[in-house]
């Protein structure tokens, strides 16, 4: 009865909030149980990094395909069956007895994170105003980064209590609550019927905002993947083997999105226009990002490679909230195909990763060297965001004849016969 009385509009952002965290803890539950996994399934750690490489697999491709996916069935049935397939990809972990089962929930689950994020920013269309959005998805996107912060202590707790899959069989039973409680919410969400997508339109106006989520995805795999394999190649440190990485990573990126969503709405109440507060925050984290990665790769101390990740890291995410906000305000009446095109562009970077090129071409000086001016020409890019102006109208259909009058000839006829001759 309670949480009938909470308002629709906060139900579904503390529902969807919630999700998010959910989703990010059991994305994390994975790296503190790695010793127990090794021992049951009596593998080397190597190994093991087929399973990691699963879920950024399922994820980016979720990511980059759900948007169509949203499009047809709408974004409340397409929560509940993210939920689902995660607290069912969290059952399989906790009962797996080989590698191959262990990569395929990871990739479950991976497929359920990269879906419930994009459907979750377009359902914030419907019931969040403009002016708010910023702090909404600040919040949604900020707590997935979260998890490594909470599933340590999940995973440590359970091993102390007796085995690591008791950890996976609390974090299936907390998302199968969610899905419970989203599935009563979801029920009294109406949906409408899709309308035909122009697709040349949504092309041409998304095409600035898919450069630049291809930038900052790209920018991301640079700081967190390729800066360690570099220093261990090159310099032999192993910053992998810092205890802090993982904690500057979750709160300089948690940190970077919640700020980037505030100050976004911040913006855009103070200012009254939402041209600026779409440009500014993109423009400062990529030009602020480029300035802290200009000294990463020479620093050869763990402390400061560390401490450069996270502000580096912290700049890039101050453009999440406003990218994603993108698809709400440009395309209103198909937001999903918005973020398709965000997430196709994060996608692609990931497909094209700097650590991927290193290691096919062994030119490891090309990170920085793509990395730098991407962006600077990212951050430039930026300020020519037009949020205010939406998807084009398509082209009229051709004039139907009047009766007594000839219908035009057919050019695809007409040509089809010259060719003959």
């Amino acid at each position: 009865m309670m949480f009938k009385k909470i308002p629709v509009r906060a139900r579904i952002l503390g529902l969807l909030t919630l999700g998010s965290l959910a989703i990010g803890l059991d994305r994390s539950g994975l790296a503190p149980a790695v010793e127990g996994l090794r021992d049951a399934l009596h593998v080397p750690s190597p190994a093991l990094d087929i399973s990691f490489g699963a879920y950024s697999f399922g994820f980016f491709l979720a990511l980059a395909l759900s948007g169509l996916l949203i499009e047809r069935l709408g974004s409340p049935r397409v929560l509940l069956g993210c939920g689902a397939l995660a607290a069912i990809a969290m059952v399989a972990t906790m009962g797996t007895v080989h590698v191959v089962m262990l990569a395929l929930s990871r990739l479950a689950l991976g497929v359920a994170a990269g879906g419930l994020l994009p459907a979750a920013t377009v359902l914030l269309a419907q019931w969040v105003p403009q002016q708010e959005r910023g702090t909404a998805l600040g919040l949604i996107h900020s707590v997935y980064w979260l998890g490594p912060l909470l599933a340590g202590a999940i995973v440590g707790s359970a091993e102390w209590l007796g085995s690591w899959r008791g950890a996976f069989l609390v974090l299936a039973a907390l998302t199968a609550g969610w899905c419970l409680l989203w599935y009563r919410m979801s029920s009294a969400l109406q949906r409408s019927e899709p309308l035909p997508v122009y697709w040349r339109g949504h092309v041409a106006r998304f095409f600035l905002p898919f450069c630049l989520a291809f930038a900052q995805s790209w920018a991301i795999a640079l700081v967190i993947d390729w800066v360690p394999a570099y220093q261990l190649q090159t310099w032999h440190l192993n910053i992998f083997g810092s205890a802090s990485l993982t904690a500057v990573i979750a709160a300089a990126a948690g940190g970077g999105v919640l700020a980037g969503g505030f100050a976004c709405d911040w913006i855009r109440q103070d200012s009254g226009n939402i041209r600026p507060a779409r440009q500014l925050l993109p423009g400062l984290g990529f030009l602020g990002a480029a300035v802290g990665m200009f000294a990463m790769p020479g620093q050869h101390e763990i402390d400061s490679i560390v401490l450069s990740t996270g502000v580096t890291l912290f700049f890039l995410t101050l453009a999440t909230a406003s990218l994603w906000s993108l698809p709400l305000d440009i395309s209103t009446e198909h937001p999903a195909i918005g973020t398709l095109f965000i997430g196709l562009g994060a996608a692609l970077a990931q497909l094209l990763a700097p650590l991927r090129l290193a290691h096919m071409t062994g030119w490891w000086w090309l990170g920085p060297t793509l990395g730098l001016p991407m962006l600077l020409a990212a951050g430039i890019a930026s300020f020519q965001l037009c949020p205010d102006i939406g998807i084009p109208e398509p082209p009229p259909p051709p004039p139907e004849p009047e009766e007594g009058e000839e219908a035009p000839p057919d050019k695809n006829a007409k040509n089809a016969k010259a060719k003959k001759h």
